[in-house]
């Protein structure tokens, strides 16, 4: 937590309204990083899927995950704190993965 200065010219409503904001600010941008994540995956999986034959095996399993990282992303803001911190830690390292993997 900041320790604002008290002599810093600001009244304590102000100081509080600048914390309020400046939190208000942080959930934004972790919601912001999160729906990223989220989506990065899924349209890899999707262009992975484009890339496949259609109907064969590796056309069925990419479309299966594009299909439930759809879903996560439709229901990500319904996670609890610890399953959001969860995919902020992996998905950029699943991500990172399937590039290699694939060569994206």
């Amino acid at each position: 937590m900041d320790v604002e200065p008290e002599n810093d010219g600001r009244t304590p409503r102000q100081r509080d309204r600048d914390r309020k904001y400046r939190e208000h600010v942080a959930r934004v941008q972790r919601r912001d990083r999160l729906d990223s994540c989220v989506t990065d995956v899924r349209l890899i999986y999707q262009g992975l899927r484009h890339r496949a034959e259609r109907g064969s095996l590796e056309w069925s399993e990419f479309d299966r995950l594009w299909r439930y990282h759809g879903e996560v992303e439709k229901t990500v803001s319904q996670f609890t704190a610890a399953e959001q911190d969860q995919i902020l830690e992996e998905y950029p390292r699943l991500a990172a993965q399937l590039r290699s993997e694939y060569r994206l």
